[in-house]
């Protein structure tokens, strides 16, 4: 199969911008110095080929008119084409590079300038006390020409294999800026200054448009140089044109064209420019407008390729990558932990009580055929007649009942059987050591399925963590440069900027040095962002620099009030209330009113409390955590019941998942309405399965969530003289209200708390900007 090679347009345009860079630079001096042999050099070097780098240096030269430069150059090219070509093939015999043969033979091209090529001395613009005549002249161009390929070896090499994929290092920063400065004095040599400056103008108005920042202003000095050196332009020309279009480059490229062209007929007003003869004036005009005008006419595609070529560029990639990975690492991690403990469950589940208890009552059939029936003479006959099954029915209803009677005897058993008594006698004294087995079994399975309830809990834990982690990190390029430019406008430096996480609910990292203004940082965010933004940590990395993390603000916040008192007489109180931070939006209140009052209370009430907040701090669900609270307050011995209040509520938009398990009304109060939250459940501790009343509400600003314990509602008649005695007090306090709630209670009572009486309330309200 033949297979067509296809042009490569792109290197074709390569080795063509090269030759005009060849012919440029040989239209610096006046005498056709072979300065392009360093480009030549640097080309070749740069792994262009030979042959056509060669071949361009002396097709430049053949514009000249004397034949013995042209042959100069010939034989210049040709020195170098075979020296490169001789040290690629003795790189692939000895997979070294030898670069003493293209050295020797550039100082060989070199010295035939020295020695053969026609030289007009050029006069010194300052005296040195002596003439330096045409060959030491020659001399030092030749040496400068010899470091020129050092230095554009190292410009050419950064151009075409790191320029727009990776950072440049300084000095081929420094490299490239030389070899571009050295082709403009070339252009405006060979063509006109005005010539060149279309072509700066056209060049610093994409650099802009693609950067969008202050350094077009150092592009603009940069480009200032060539016609300053060749025409004595003043740069601050330039420098103007580039802070005209750094200003108006972020209102669009019409606009920083305009702009261009203000500063250019500015400036021609003072450097005489209408009074320029025809050709003049069309020219000078020529060279600014039709940059400007092609500027614009570019599309907008391209452009925007160019922007994300120099934000990737730009961007430190590694490091993100690095934490993708990581991410990616851990959540898998998470997910096969998840998978180990979502088998713990299956398994324990698994394990039921069906098994256990037919083997059991198979054991007692055969324990009472061995012991009774076996030394009766009609064994056999009963073994035959299928009698032994209608004892397996006694022995179930036995079981049952806890005891078996003679009128749970199987018709058939009683027809056949002539030791009825006997055989109820061993029935009735297997069944008691069966319901022992079966408590035994019960509790282990009862163990088992709280294992496995809490494995279910981990196991989904562990999974939505797995599927957070696994998610990679939404990076936004374009915030991180706007956020730099806009700190950097109020006097912030950062270093390193990182913006990631959901577009609505961003986080932003950054890197200061020394003292910086939180509050201004937190200013230029939240405008950025179109959102709150708040320092949630500052960490300090040295003694001058330091690491911001900022996150969205809570659109809420929240005032709490407490209020309690202990039953008259009482050591301690039963009632235990709890507010817990979930995370950096969300926070639980709950209330737990123990059984009764005093110590025993107290510890029901702290238990089932301190239970609530690490399960929730754990971010288990709900359902695992009020089951397991439910099962370990009914594995103790005694008594064990605890009523409680639980609500989650999120900041961010004020929704309030309530719980009530057992316990009084509650309330909320928005305004001047007054809502009532009842439950009908029964406390934790009495039944095994727990069906919670549960419900979500929209908590708006200045709304107020009451929890009470039964010894304030207790201390009113009804539901209704409590609702009466709410709208009487002013709700805009949370400590205020559940004082006055409180002492309300006491003088209900008579001033003796007749029970523990605790009141809980959170207020929202919105957050400060």
């Amino acid at each position: 199969m033949t297979v067509k090679k296809t042009t490569d347009y792109f290197r074709v345009l390569l080795y063509f911008l090269f030759g005009a860079a060849l012919l440029f630079l040989r239209y610096i001096g006046d005498n056709a110095e072979p300065i392009g042999l360093a480009l030549v050099y640097a080309m070749n070097a740069a792994g262009l080929s030979p042959f056509v780098s060669s071949l361009s240096f002396f097709l430049v030269s053949l514009p000249q008119s004397e034949f013995s430069q042209i042959l100069l150059s010939a034989g210049q090219a040709l020195v170098l084409a075979v020296s490169f070509l001789i040290e690629r093939r003795l790189r692939k015999t000895t997979a070294k590079r030898t670069w003493f043969l293209p050295l020797f033979c550039l100082s060989l091209s070199l010295g035939r300038f020295v020695a053969f090529a026609p030289f007009t001395p050029y006069k010194l613009p300052f005296d040195l006390g002596f003439t330096l005549g045409a060959l030491p002249q020659k001399v030092a161009i030749a040496a400068c020409v010899f470091l020129l390929s050092a230095v554009f070896t190292v410009a050419i090499k950064a151009l075409l294999k790191k320029f727009l994929k990776c950072r440049l290092s300084g000095d081929e920063i420094v490299f490239s800026v030389l070899f571009f400065i050295l082709v403009g004095v070339g252009i405006c040599r060979f063509l006109s200054v005005n010539a060149y400056m279309g072509i700066a103008l056209f060049v610093l108005l994409v650099f802009a448009c693609a950067t969008k920042d202050a350094t077009a202003i150092v592009c603009a000095f940069v480009l200032s140089l060539p016609p300053a050196l060749v025409g004595n332009l003043s740069p601050e020309r330039f420098f103007f044109y580039g802070v005209a279009i750094t200003l108006f480059m972020k209102s669009g490229r019409l606009a920083a064209a305009l702009a261009t062209l203000g500063v250019f007929f500015v400036y021609g007003y003072f450097d005489g420019l209408y009074t320029f003869e025809t050709s003049l004036l069309v020219q000078s005009l020529l060279s600014a407008v039709l940059p400007t005008l092609l500027f614009i006419l570019i599309p907008t595609p391209v452009i925007r390729e160019l922007e994300n070529k120099l934000v990737f560029y730009r961007e430190k990639h590694l490091s993100r990558i690095a934490i993708n990975r990581n991410r990616a690492a851990i959540g898998e991690q998470l997910f096969e932990i998840s998978s180990v403990f979502r088998e713990i469950q299956t398994t324990f589940a698994a394990l039921g009580t069906t098994e256990a208890e037919e083997g059991a009552k198979e054991y007692i059939r055969g324990l009472v055929k061995e012991e009774t029936c076996k030394t009766c003479p009609q064994y056999r006959a009963c073994g035959r007649k299928g009698v032994f099954d209608e004892l397996g029915k006694l022995i179930d209803v036995g079981c049952l009942k806890g005891k078996a009677n003679l009128i749970d005897v199987p018709s058939r058993l009683a027809e056949v059987c002539v030791n009825q008594s006997g055989v109820l006698y061993a029935v009735n004294r297997q069944i008691g050591d069966y319901t022992k087995y079966m408590t035994e079994t019960e509790n282990a399975a009862a163990g088992r399925a709280l294992l496995a309830g809490q494995a279910q809990g981990v196991s989904e834990i562990l999974k939505t963590l797995a599927i957070e982690q696994s998610e990679p990190l939404r990076i936004y390029t374009d915030k991180e440069r706007a956020l730099n430019i806009a700190l950097l406008s109020v006097g912030v430096v950062c270093s390193e900027v990182l913006v990631y996480g959901e577009e609505d609910n961003p986080t932003l990292s950054l890197i200061t040095f020394g003292k910086a203004d939180v509050k201004k940082i937190a200013a230029v965010a939240s405008e950025l962002c179109n959102a709150p933004m708040i320092i949630s940590e500052r960490l300090a990395l040295s003694r001058d620099k330091f690491c911001c993390i900022l996150r969205k603000k809570p659109y809420f916040d929240a005032a709490f009030g407490v209020a309690c008192a202990k039953k008259t007489g009482e050591v301690a109180s039963g009632d235990t209330h709890s507010v817990l931070r979930i995370d950096e939006r969300r926070f639980m209140v709950a209330l737990s009113d123990g059984m009764g009052s005093g110590e025993y209370a107290r510890r029901i009430s702290e238990s089932t409390i301190s239970l609530l907040e690490s399960f929730y701090r754990a971010k288990m669900p709900s359902e695992s955590v009020l089951s397991t609270i439910n099962k370990l307050l009914t594995f103790s011995k005694e008594e064990t019941f605890a009523c409680v209040d639980i609500a989650v509520v999120d900041l961010d938009n004020g929704k309030a998942d309530i719980v009530k398990i057992g316990s009084p009304v509650g309330f909320i109060l928005s305004g001047n309405t007054v809502k009532v939250l009842e439950g009908g459940s029964l406390p934790l501790g009495i039944l095994d399965s727990l069906r919670p009343d549960t419900a979500s509400y929209e908590l708006m600003e200045n709304d107020v969530l009451l929890f009470l314990s039964d010894g304030i509602t207790g201390a009113f008649g009804s539901t209704t003289d409590l609702y009466d005695v709410l709208k009487s007090i002013p709700a805009h306090n949370p400590q205020e209200l559940t004082d006055t709630l409180l002492d309300r209670a006491l003088n209900a009572y008579g001033g003796v708390a007749k029970d523990d009486m605790t009141a809980l309330a959170v207020r929202l309200f919105k957050a400060a900007a």
